[in-house]
């Protein structure tokens, strides 16, 4: 005859006890709140993903990868952006062996630029605190307004020939030249403007000793005019040089 424990019952009872606490601990799972090392990769690595880096190209990263294609975008702590003992927030989107495009958020700074492998390459903004510059910049082609802190703005690269603008452009600039035998010019606008207009105008002679008169004789939304004297008895030759805006 099998010898049992005189505190059976008490073991079974502490058992009985245990039992829902034991199978609750199997269906529970002990709270994640830090990663020691190794990256993260969450959702299908084949696909549609997203990666957690810890350390990176420039620093911790996230990359939001496509599920086609090979261009992820990506939130970056960069480090190397230069500022001592700051991690900048650097969003990249694209390929930086072709063309990408990035923004900068830094302690006194914020930039917004189109790239490719040798740098900007496209439309450009950038916020400082002594600086603003905003416009095109690929090294070549540059075209760009500046602001500085002292009140100054300047204006970098080239306006466009008024030939060419249209009805709705808010500045025409230009010049012409004239033969000799001429009293006048008549400067057409290559449309009829949208609004009332000012030329701003300077006439250079070709004369070697130049003396005559000259003025503005009419303005309107598609052309001014401008006449002068003889000089000496002379019609020369004439260059015009202008500016046109719409006000």
């Amino acid at each position: 005859m099998p010898n049992y424990p005189m505190d059976l019952p008490a073991r079974v009872e502490i058992l009985e006890r245990m039992l829902p606490l034991a199978l609750a601990a199997g269906q529970s799972r002990q709270a994640l709140d830090v990663i020691r090392s190794g990256d993260l990769t969450v959702g299908d690595p084949d696909g549609a993903h997203i990666q957690l880096i810890s350390m990176g190209e420039v620093g911790a990263e996230i990359w939001f990868v496509p599920g086609t294609g090979t261009n992820p975008t990506k939130l970056q702590a960069d480090t190397t952006a230069g500022y001592t003992g700051e991690a900048a927030l650097h969003v990249v989107s694209g390929d930086a062996g072709a063309v990408s495009s990035e923004l900068l958020l830094a302690s006194g700074e914020v930039s917004m630029r189109v790239l490719d492998a040798g740098g900007s390459a496209g439309g450009y903004a950038f916020w400082g605190s002594t600086l603003a510059q905003f416009g095109y910049i690929d090294g070549t082609n540059d075209n760009y307004f500046k602001f500085s802190s002292s009140s100054i703005s300047r204006h970098y690269g080239q306006w466009d020939d008024f030939g060419s603008v249209t009805s709705d452009a808010g500045i025409l600039c230009g010049s012409w030249t004239l033969a000799s035998g001429f009293n006048g010019v008549h400067v057409p606008y290559p449309a009829t403007m949208n609004s009332n207009m000012g030329p701003v105008a300077v006439i250079r002679d070709g004369a070697a000793t130049p003396n005559f008169y000259w003025t503005l004789t009419a303005s309107t939304q598609s052309s001014f005019d401008i006449d002068w004297s003889s000089g000496g008895g002379v019609l020369s030759g004439k260059a015009g040089y202008f500016w046109s805006f719409r006000h």
